[in-house]
């Protein structure tokens, strides 16, 4: 068995070895031979591939930039430059060719600065009109400011006027920080070239320089536009006929150079005719307390107001609450013979606030505030004659604060023939601190004024004018501890409002639309107020007289004036303020107030439509803005208005009137017409609440009963609507009835106002 298996093993092997001699090779693979062609768009660089590759079935290009395809013919987008190109072409089979190609791409560039005409695919498209001609040719006199071998642009006049050569530039050219433009000019003879800059963001603007004739020369061209252009215009002889040929190159942008400074006028120190220019080093006369002194180069010389070689620099101290500069004087200033200062400040920021204190006399201080930010500008210090007799200059930036900066003064010195630019100061008239007829003119040191955060200073009056001309006022500096600084003075006796309707105050301030608020306390009895009385001011940097209500309900209660200036407002603002006075109310009568405060036949309320102002109402500020609108109404020419702010609950109230009249256990209607300010719509959480209080005889022990009319309504109309709410005194009204109208915000963004008008109180029918 085993050898017939060999047997068959051997005849197999013979049988394969004969068929394996007898084949033929006629399998031959199918050649493959790559190869493609290619078209150029040359303006922007677009490449379509021709696939001519024969006998393939799969491509694969390698584009020659890190990009492949797999596409027959592919189209390709290049940037400027030489590529090499690999198709290899295969099939099926297996087969393959490859073919390599190099293309080199030229996009033509727009015209930018800087123009040199001498970058090959820059499109150098230049226009011309009115019968010049244009050309880029060889630099024909390598020379001058133009000394190397180049291309150049040429213009030939013909001889008309106005005739030029215009381009327009793919990149604007921005004249906001650098506004010169400087270029090589070649003539043979004097003539001036004028540079315009059109199709911009602005006015075209245009700059004429003139060329000396000498061959090349470089030509610059100042504009005082801030503004971006595409356009550039050049005209040879623009308005002249002169002919020929001109040539230019190397246009470019560069940083406008600084004028020449202008040397210092003469330097006086002394107070007859101070002067502080500078010329000289002034340090051995000044002290630094904090604002560090330094004579130093002006920093800004091109503005127009100051080209001055030096310029004091002054830089304060974060560290200190009142950095400052002082300035010694030999003898006295005289500002009966002067009005007062005059200074050149350059300040980062606007709103810089530069203080000129005067010492070594009736201490009395101007303070300004910076109209612009770096750039320099000049402060007028207008002094009253009272300030005479001072030989101390104390120079402040930013007084009452922890703040650093970097300022510059110059040609700090006197001017004018006297009293502070406003005339003669007014002796003040005389003062009493009594409760019975305060008036407080500050004619004397002797008042007695506690500071609660707010600095105070008897000072001679800043500014003299026809609402106080007096000599001497009452400065307040809020010291930036908390948003309430204020200033107290206290009385010898309680405040009487039956005959006095309240308070007037002048008051005198740089910052504008601030409120200024009174209170009203009993010493030791901190509880126990009048509530804030706030008046919003008008005026900015002249004084004005402000006028405080108060209902005669609040007499025999309160000894004690608190004046905020800017309440809630943490900052370090001084205001002025004097001849604080009681004034008279006119009539008698009580009820919520005698006079015009006496309410009508039939109603229990007091000036309702908010005609008479004379003090009937509370306007209970508490962080909000209570006042009397005199635009908006519902009949009549008043109403009260109450704004809202986040946290805050701003009211009106009318408190203890119908003393001896309202009856315990009776039906009381309140009534008023309600019209949210379209311009301010309550919103994000603001309600509006009512409620009376049935009031015990005042000095009671016992507590008001308190009736809730209306809380947490958040309807606003839009339109004048009357409301209308009725209520059952207590048992216990000998005090009266008080009313009160809130406004009330949550936190977030809630706001609002809304007007109040024709409030009254009757007997229910």
């Amino acid at each position: 068995m085993k050898k017939s298996i060999k047997t068959f093993k051997q005849i197999s092997i013979l049988i394969l070895a004969i068929t394996l001699l007898g084949c033929e090779d006629d399998a031959v693979l199918p050649k493959v031979v790559a190869g493609f062609t290619h078209t150029i768009d040359a303006q922007t660089g677009t490449v379509t591939f021709i696939n001519i590759s024969t006998k393939a079935t799969n491509y694969s290009w390698d584009f020659g930039d890190g990009t492949s395809s797999t596409l027959i013919d592919p189209v390709k987008t290049y940037p400027s430059g030489t590529y090499t190109i690999v198709l290899k072409a295969s099939n099926v089979a297996g087969a393959s060719s490859s073919y390599e190609d190099t293309i080199t791409i030229n996009i033509p560039l727009g015209i930018t600065l800087p123009v040199t005409f001498d970058t090959a695919n820059v499109a150098y498209k230049v226009a011309t009109f009115n019968g010049a001609s244009f050309a880029i040719v060889d630099n024909p006199a390598v020379s001058g400011t133009n000394n190397k071998a180049s291309k150049v642009g040429a213009i030939t006049n013909s001889g008309k006027a106005f005739e030029g050569i215009n381009f327009d530039l793919s990149a604007q050219v921005d004249l906001t920080a650098n506004k010169t433009i400087k270029m090589n000019v070649w003539a043979n003879a004097p003539v001036s070239v004028l540079l315009k800059l059109e199709k911009g963001t602005g006015a075209d603007v245009e700059a004429t320089t003139n060329h000396g004739g000498t061959g090349w020369e470089s030509m610059s061209f100042n504009f005082t536009s801030s503004s971006k252009y595409t356009r550039l215009t050049l005209f040879v002889d623009g308005p002249g006929t002169k002919t020929g040929t001109f040539y230019f190159d190397d246009i470019e942008q560069i940083e406008t150079p600084l004028p020449p400074c202008t040397p210092e006028t003469a330097q006086s120190l002394l107070a007859p005719d101070f002067n502080l220019t500078f010329q000289t080093d002034p340090s051995a006369s000044i002290v630094k307390d904090g604002g560090d002194f330094e004579w130093v180069t002006n920093p800004d010389i091109s503005s127009a107001l100051n080209t001055s070689c030096k310029v004091g620099k002054i830089v304060r101290s974060a560290s200190l609450q009142y950095a400052n500069t002082q300035i010694n004087v030999a003898s006295a200033f005289d500002f009966t013979t002067k009005s007062g200062f005059k200074m050149k400040v350059w300040s980062p920021a606007i709103g810089t606030k530069v203080t000129v204190k005067l010492e070594g006399g009736v201490v009395t201080e101007v303070l300004k505030t910076t109209t612009k930010a770096n750039e320099w500008e000049e402060l007028t210090f207008d002094f009253a004659g009272s300030a005479t007799g001072n030989n101390k200059i104390v120079l402040f930036f930013n007084i009452d604060s922890f703040t650093t900066g970097t300022f510059y003064i110059d040609d700090f010195k006197l001017y004018g023939t006297g009293s502070g630019g406003g005339g003669t100061c007014t002796a003040d008239a005389a003062e009493s601190l009594n409760a019975a007829d305060f008036n407080l003119t500050f004619n004397t040191n002797n008042v007695a004024v506690i500071q609660d955060g707010a600095t105070y200073s008897r000072i001679a009056n800043p500014k003299t004018d026809a609402v106080n001309g007096s000599c001497f006022v009452g400065s307040a500096i809020n010291t930036n501890t908390n948003p309430w600084d204020n200033v107290q003075i206290n009385l010898a006796s309680k405040l009487d409002f039956n005959a006095n309707a309240g308070f007037k105050m002048k008051v005198y301030s740089l910052k504008a639309g601030t409120k200024v608020t009174m209170k009203l306390e009993e010493i030791g009895a901190a509880g126990n107020n009048s509530g804030d009385v706030a008046v919003t001011r008008t005026k900015t940097g002249e004084w004005e007289e402000l006028t405080f209500p108060f209902p005669a309900t609040a007499s025999g209660k309160f000894n004690k004036i608190v004046l905020f200036f800017d309440l809630e407002s943490k900052n370090g603002d001084t205001y002025y303020f004097d001849d604080l006075k009681l004034y008279a109310r006119s009539g008698g009568g009580g009820g919520g107030g005698g006079g015009t405060c006496t309410a009508p036949s039939g109603d229990f309320i007091a000036d309702g439509g908010f005609e008479a102002n004379a003090g009937c109402w509370q306007l209970i500020n508490n962080g909000g803005l209570v006042s009397i609108s005199t635009t908006i109404n519902n009949g009549g020419s008043n109403s009260g208005q109450i704004k809202t702010a986040p946290l805050k609950n701003p009211a009106l109230k009318q408190e203890r009137f119908g003393v001896g009249v309202i009856q315990p256990n009776t039906k009381y209607v309140v009534k008023f017409d309600i019209k949210a300010n379209a311009a301010d719509m309550p919103a994000d959480g603001a309600v509006f609440q009512v409620f009376a209080f049935s009031e015990p005889a005042e000095g009671s022990i016992d507590p008001a009963t308190q009736h809730i009319l209306n809380a947490g309504n958040a309807n606003f109309p839009t339109n004048w609507e009357t409301r209308s709410y009725t209520f059952t005194t207590a048992s216990k009204v000998d005090g009266g009835v008080s009313i009160l109208l809130e406004l009330v915000c949550g936190g977030g963004s809630c706001r609002g106002t809304v007007n109040i008008d024709n409030v009254s109180l009757k007997l229910a029918p």
